[in-house]
């Protein structure tokens, strides 16, 4: 299939001039149409970033807090799957959980980070910012990108299910400090029993 420099720009996030010197090494040949235009065919571009390992290795990470929203998961990761076909993404590693965005023990979220550590990820797709967590983004952000992988994100407005979903992150931080304030106080009124302070 052939493709105009801006679909390649866009697709592929190559620079009109990369095109160029391409051409001018003898690595890509273009193709005019009859109003003059270049044109390039889309395999010759993906053999040339295979060869220069430009080609984004790619990752998907879905999240739900709760098994009741399992139907929302499987759909995210469908939508998610489309998303990196339509980009050219090939053959993404899935990461895929149950977790509240506001757990830090999360396992799959935890075996990516060893992935784009071991470098075999350099590009995470994601539908929402939030799924990666529901605090302290910026400072994820800034520690993938310090490893050379970057954060696309799908959409930016969140869905009703998304919203539905911080409230009920928040009810269960208030619900887990409440429990850990009050077990420490019923921890403390049984020492005085025992001391019969």
């Amino acid at each position: 299939m052939l493709l105009r420099i801006g679909d390649i720009e866009s697709k592929y996030k190559l620079t009109h001039n990369s095109l160029k010197e391409w051409e001018r090494r003898g690595l890509l040949i273009s193709y005019k149409t009859p109003g003059g235009h270049r044109r390039y065919l889309e395999s010759d571009i993906q053999k040339l970033l295979e060869m220069n390992n430009v080609l984004p290795k790619v990752a998907i990470y879905a999240r739900v807090s709760t098994r009741k929203q399992e139907g929302n998961l499987n759909k995210q990761v469908e939508r998610l799957r489309q998303y990196c076909k339509g980009k050219g993404y090939k053959e993404p590693i899935e990461f895929i959980e149950i977790a509240s965005g506001l757990n830090d023990k999360r396992r799959k979220f935890h075996k990516m980070i060893d992935a784009v550590i071991r470098k075999e990820i350099n590009l995470i797709v994601i539908e929402y910012k939030d799924r990666l967590s529901r605090f302290g983004l910026r400072f994820i952000y800034h520690f993938f990108e310090g490893l050379g992988c970057k954060i696309e994100v799908v959409e930016s407005e969140p869905s009703r299910d998304e919203n539905k979903e911080l409230v009920d992150d928040m009810l269960a931080l208030i619900t887990s400090f409440s429990a850990r304030l009050y077990g420490k106080r019923g921890d403390r009124k049984k020492l005085k029993e025992e001391l019969d302070i």
